[in-house]
């Protein structure tokens, strides 16, 4: 019980983030409850804008994948986007995506 605690920490602690924004506009942040989608080869439907490029790198093995997505999402909602698009895992730990706000509140898909 003592070590899931301390486990979490270290999750956290292990993934560091880099944004490259591809728009000047600043959008206000996201709240935290805001669900973030993801799309590897496919790209919504609805129009959209693109935000930055991030990256998010695992820096040792022990942290999951799973737990770099979730740096990305929070990245995103950051950044006052919708969804990542064009995710893509690398060969050294980092997962790479694009944010995207959608154009209109009514279409994200």
């Amino acid at each position: 019980m003592r070590c899931a605690p301390f486990g979490a920490l270290i999750g956290l602690g292990c993934v560091s983030t880099s944004v490259a924004h591809l728009s000047p506009t600043k959008y206000e942040s996201r709240s935290r409850e805001t669900p973030i989608a993801l799309y590897s080869s496919q790209l919504p439907t609805c129009a959209f804008t693109e935000i930055a490029i991030v990256k998010a790198r695992r820096e040792t093995w022990m942290v999951s994948h799973d737990a770099a997505v979730t740096a990305l999402r929070s990245k995103a909602r950051e950044l006052g986007g919708d969804a990542l698009v064009r995710l893509a895992f690398g060969d050294n730990g980092e997962v790479t995506g694009t944010v995207i706000r959608f154009a209109r509140d009514d279409c994200k898909q």
